[in-house]
């Protein structure tokens, strides 16, 4: 088949970025990566495939004569059935009942053993695994211009909204990695079926926008960046923590996977691609570092500058927040090629750059003992959760930056 523009995977393959990468791979997950023409194929489609059934749901919420008359706020309606369940929904919203059901019911594949060890494994990590979503994941993907034209688009990461959006993703991924945060009607449970129809809105919206190129970028918030957002919170989560001295073995990895895919069901996102073990994980790793372009623009360079400015605003007097500011441009200098650092003009950190070199060998420490001494495990499960619980607060400290119920990326 032929792949879009956006998807320069067998461009990049031969090269010296190529080989550099899959090496490093090898090096730092145990796994040669070797993708599938097949995968390949399907990911190079799922640019142009949407979540049907939640583009239905918004249409019938946001579109719906019959909930005009009768006085009813799709918001609200959404959000009462969620958290209530299906059966308060009569003949009105058949295709909003019909979504609510579907995430009722688990699908068979479900293990909830593997979502209690992959809670287990993210709390052990602590604010560690915080710094490789962020600082790693999440400014690292600002360097392709196609996967952020939605944030580009309706704004939600730049000026005045970057540290609530920053935070409302924060609150997200603590929600989902809480015990128990995806039964029905927790708060993780909540969060993914809300934020799947906000996707479908902003979809919607975007589609009628005048300058939207889906040739050039794909549909909106389309399966293939659906897909590669969730790969980020799961492996390239893992390959961070890596990088700073953690080790999962493939008992834990694959539950970390698998509560990323229960999410993705969640969600609408097409869990059937996602990686089940460690080598499908970076074999992903391969596909997204490969056939992502590194085309960033105006908007990539605002978001980059943006998400580290944010963290000027956290709570605290002007010493702290400088040092906060700081200690994250040394991370990222520590998780991102220096040639993505260049791209998108990431400031060094002299000094502060070499805090993840200094922790690296105490980390590998508390990790073996961890996996050799069960209290150890507990008390740092404890002490690491504990810390994610402290950025979460602080940064959501008198804001209500509720995403999926106030929708930011549809202001």
């Amino acid at each position: 088949m032929t792949y879009p523009d956006r998807f320069v995977f067998l461009q990049q393959l031969n090269t010296w970025r190529g080989r550099k990468t899959a090496w490093g791979l090898k090096l730092l997950l145990g796994r040669y990566p070797a993708p599938s023409r097949a995968l390949l194929d399907q990911v190079a489609s799922s640019y142009h495939r949407s979540d049907e059934l939640g583009d239905r749901v918004a249409e019938e919420l946001f579109s719906n004569p019959q909930l005009r008359e009768r006085g009813i706020h799709p918001h609200q309606l959404l959000k009462k059935a969620v958290e209530e369940g299906s059966d308060i929904l009569d003949d009105t919203t058949p295709a909003l009942r019909e979504m609510l059901q579907q995430a009722e019911t688990p699908p068979l594949w479900l293990e909830q053993e593997k979502l209690t060890l992959a809670c287990e494994v993210i709390h052990r990590s602590g604010r560690f695994a915080m710094y490789a979503l962020g600082d790693f994941a999440l400014l690292g993907g600002y360097a392709n211009s196609d996967i952020i034209k939605p944030l580009a688009f309706t704004g939600a990461l730049n000026g005045n909204s970057s540290f609530d959006r920053v935070s409302e993703t924060t609150s997200f991924w603590f929600d989902v990695t809480t015990p128990g945060g995806l039964e029905p009607g927790s708060a993780g449970y909540s969060s993914a079926v809300k934020v799947r129809v906000m996707h479908a809105l902003v979809r919607q919206r975007l589609l009628k926008h005048p300058q939207w190129n889906s040739e050039q970028w794909g549909l909106p918030i389309n399966q293939g960046d659906a897909v590669a957002t969730n790969v980020a919170f799961s492996m390239m989560m893992i390959a961070g923590l890596a990088m700073l001295g953690w080790r999962l073995n493939d008992r834990e990895l694959e539950a970390v996977l698998h509560l990323w895919r229960y999410v993705a069901y969640l969600m609408g996102d097409d869990w059937t691609l996602l990686p089940v073990n460690r080598q499908q994980g970076v074999d992903w790793l391969y596909i997204i570092a490969l056939g992502s372009r590194v085309n960033p623009d105006q908007d990539c360079l605002e978001l980059a500058h943006s998400y580290l400015e944010a963290f000027r605003e956290v709570p605290g007097n002007r010493f702290y927040q400088s040092y906060v500011y700081w200690f994250h441009r040394a991370y990222a200098n520590w998780f991102i090629p220096a040639d993505i650092r260049r791209v998108l003009n990431i400031p060094k950190a002299p000094l502060l750059s070499l805090l993840p070199v200094l922790q690296f060998p105490f980390i590998r420490l508390l990790d073996v003992l961890a996996h050799r001494i069960p209290w150890v495990d507990r008390w740092l499960q404890r002490f690491g959760r504990s810390g994610q619980q402290f950025i979460v607060s602080s940064r959501l400290q008198g804001r209500d930056v509720t995403f999926a119920d106030k929708g930011t990326m549809v202001r």
